[in-house]
């Protein structure tokens, strides 16, 4: 199991991440598989925002809705096919995934699919207090057998 799986925020860049992530398949020899997470609430956010700052109507249309989604889900896929490609042009293979929903029930299901040897998940970086008052919530999803490693990134 020497393949790497980068889980990546579908909403920022993680260059860190995605060098760190090709750096470890291309030492281990093995293949990297990059997934970018869409988070389903992020629409119901997005419109409670276009409501509050007065550019939309109370309810954002559902033709509104689906052009919001597309757009995210391009997004997500350009982000997460630019760091596949970027794997490639180092020599390391990369495939691009795009899922939908908690990361952490995506972390559990695609670790055995894929057989994945690490794992590297994405975090918001964050000051030294704000680390320390949240090392006791700190959930790593349960990966019997893989290495995870967490690399921070400005938000």
């Amino acid at each position: 199991m020497n393949d790497v799986l980068l889980l990546i925020p579908s909403n920022r860049d993680a260059p860190n991440a995605a060098r760190e992530a090709i750096g470890m398949a291309k030492a281990r020899g093995g293949r990297l598989a990059v997934v970018a997470v869409l988070d389903p609430e992020v629409l119901d956010r997005v419109a409670t925002t276009l409501s509050d700052v007065g550019f939309m109507g109370e309810r954002v249309g559902e033709q509104v809705r689906e052009t919001l989604w597309r757009e995210y889900r391009t997004r997500a896929e350009h982000l997460a096919q630019g760091i596949a490609e970027q794997a490639r042009r180092e020599g390391v293979p990369a495939e691009a995934h795009v899922e939908e929903g908690d990361p952490g029930e995506i972390c559990n299901r695609l670790v055995p699919q894929l057989r994945i040897g690490v794992a590297v998940l994405v975090a918001e970086r964050r000051s030294w207090l704000t680390r320390l008052l949240s090392r006791a919530t700190l959930r790593m999803p349960a990966l019997a057998g893989c290495e995870v490693r967490v690399i921070e990134e400005e938000g």
